[in-house]
């Protein structure tokens, strides 16, 4: 036994081990489930670039209109066009070109008489800057870059042109003046506002809407009888009214502490009487107070005939053009430059549609100087006696 246990015991394993293949079942595979997936979409291939086509041209040539100069016009048509002779736009020029030449020496730069010359012709035709640029040979956003230059190089002159007599003699030729008129004696001015219209301004556009309905700057004028403005205030909006800017004025404050004195104003029924302005009787009731009444009218009228001068020459001021498109602060500006052109105008002898009427008949005036003591009804009162009755 032990010498065939061995093989006997291989053989029994041998057995067992077949016997354990046939009863044990075979593991079956797992069978893995497999849901059905949605295919994935293609991924969109990214758009083509899109080239912008490159205009390649050449660089357009910067045109140089024919710009505007006295050359080749005659004094007629000099005076046509800027209402002013051309030996005053050719003083004028000498006195501001140190403000308006240019300061490079480029061959292009516009010259100072060129933008002279197209101001002049802005406020004298009253058309668009448009217009005015294309008349004048220069761009319109150039324009509008020297026309302030040009307006406010005009103001640093403004007391050359504008103010009341520095001597005697020159307060002597005022009075005399008027008295030429109709015989009231002793007028150193004629006092009166304007309007002169702008588009709404942006910032308190209600007190720039005058009594009429439009918007409009109020300005004050003092003329004499030759339609000269001897003093200008330009600051005031279209919804005060005329006594008010009057008191506002340094003239009011002249007259008040005795620097202007030697004579009267004469203004309208919508100002106040005062010592040194005359004004109407509202109800007259006697024959001298009518025969005052007339002559301090046809004295006040020279005011309306300034105005009329004014905007007829400079149309830029006149509503018929539908109102300057500015600011009020650059509209007040202009106003001054048109004032003082209109000086130069007047000194020139520059001939107008009409001329100022004048007594040749009348007696000598009176030599006897005005007095301020009295009251405004004082005043008044005592001119109608002596000159009026």
């Amino acid at each position: 036994m032990e010498a065939f246990g061995p093989i006997m015991l291989l053989l029994l394993k041998a057995e067992q081990e077949e016997q354990r293949k046939i009863k044990r079942p075979k593991r079956r595979k797992e069978l893995k489930v497999v849901l059905p997936q949605k295919p994935k979409p293609k991924p969109k291939p990214p758009p083509a670039p899109t080239r912008k086509q490159q205009v390649l041209g050449v660089r357009r040539p910067r045109i140089f209109r024919e710009r505007t100069g006295l050359e080749g016009m005659t004094d007629e048509e000099v005076v046509e066009r800027y209402h002013l002779p051309k030996g005053a736009i050719m003083d004028l020029y000498e006195l501001i070109r140190v403000d308006i030449d240019p300061l490079t020496q480029r061959s292009h730069a516009i010259p100072g008489m060129v933008k002279l010359l197209n101001c002049l012709h802005f406020f004298t035709s009253g058309s668009f800057q448009t217009k005015a640029s294309a008349v004048g040979g220069v761009s319109q956003s150039t324009f509008s870059r020297f026309l302030v230059p040009v307006i406010q190089a005009l103001k640093k002159h403004v007391h050359l042109f504008i103010g009341f007599p520095t001597n005697k003699s020159g307060w002597q030729s005022l009075k005399r003046g008027f008295y030429q008129i109709a015989g009231l004696p002793h007028v150193i001015g004629a006092v009166d506002c304007t309007h002169v219209a702008l588009s709404a301004p942006h910032e308190r556009e209600e007190i720039y809407r005058n009594k009429k309905g439009y918007h409009s700057v109020n300005v004050q004028i003092i003329a004499d009888s030759d339609c000269k403005i001897l003093s200008l205030f330009s600051a005031f909006p279209g919804s005060a009214n005329e006594s008010f800017i009057l008191r506002q004025s340094s003239v009011y404050e002249g007259f008040e502490s005795g620097k202007i004195g030697g004579g009267w104003l004469v203004g309208g029924s919508f100002y106040t009487c005062l010592p040194w302005l005359l004004t109407p009787v509202t109800e007259p009731s006697t024959d001298a107070d009518k025969l005052y009444n007339e002559a301090q009218s046809r004295t006040c009228s020279v005011m309306e005939k300034t105005f009329k001068l004014l905007k007829t020459r400079f149309k830029c001021l006149n509503k018929s053009g539908g109102g300057l498109q500015y600011d009020p602060t650059k509209v007040s500006d202009i106003i001054v430059a048109c004032c003082i052109l209109h000086n130069i105008a007047v000194q020139h002898n520059v001939p107008a549609d009409f001329i100022v009427e004048k007594s040749r008949k009348l007696a000598k005036m009176p030599d006897t100087e005005p007095e301020h003591s009295e009251s405004a009804q004082a005043v008044r009162s005592r001119i109608i006696k002596n000159y009026f009755s």
